[in-house]
């Protein structure tokens, strides 16, 4: 059974400071989650980078490619009659192959970040405490043993 020990901080410098004692004292990076309601500047030490501009480009790139698929396959379905004029005018489907661009960009943005963020994952939120909405910063150790229940308590309880 895990339990999770909650610390309620008032400033970003103490939930750091809390942080920097966790790792010292050995507790693990993946049993501990910060909850703000502002970005809080943290050493990653190790920590894998956001690859979310990758998954933009390359929603950016898949969006173009299917638009340009849509608008050929389009247009030679319609049966236009064009009097010897191109059927497929890059001019006219420009705007389509922009906007279906910036929408794969977009859509691959957002499922990348929610999957970075962890927002989909099962009980995502059962740490959660109400000082986040208040602008106070939450730590939450998920502890799997008695001895790091100890640590977590020792050091996230203001003394």
């Amino acid at each position: 059974m895990t339990v999770n020990e909650l610390g309620v901080f008032d400033s970003p410098q103490e939930a750091i400071a809390a942080l920097r004692e966790l790792k010292r004292e050995g507790v693990p990076a993946s049993s501990i989650t910060v909850m703000s309601s502002e970005p809080l500047h943290l050493e990653t030490d190790g920590a894998p980078a956001s690859r979310i501009g990758g998954f933009a480009i390359a929603g950016g790139l898949i969006g173009a490619g299917f638009a340009l698929v849509l608008t050929s396959w389009t247009s030679r379905q319609v049966g236009l009659v064009t009097g010897g004029m191109p059927i497929i005018s890059p001019w006219a489907f420009g705007i389509v192959v922009f906007e279906l661009t910036a929408l794969g960009a977009i859509l691959a943005t957002l499922g990348r970040m929610i999957y970075e963020a962890g927002l989909a994952r099962p009980g995502a939120l059962i740490a959660y405490d109400r000082a986040v909405a208040d602008g106070r910063i939450v730590v939450s150790v998920n502890c799997v043993d008695d001895a790091a229940c100890e640590i977590a308590r020792n050091i996230l309880t203001p003394s």
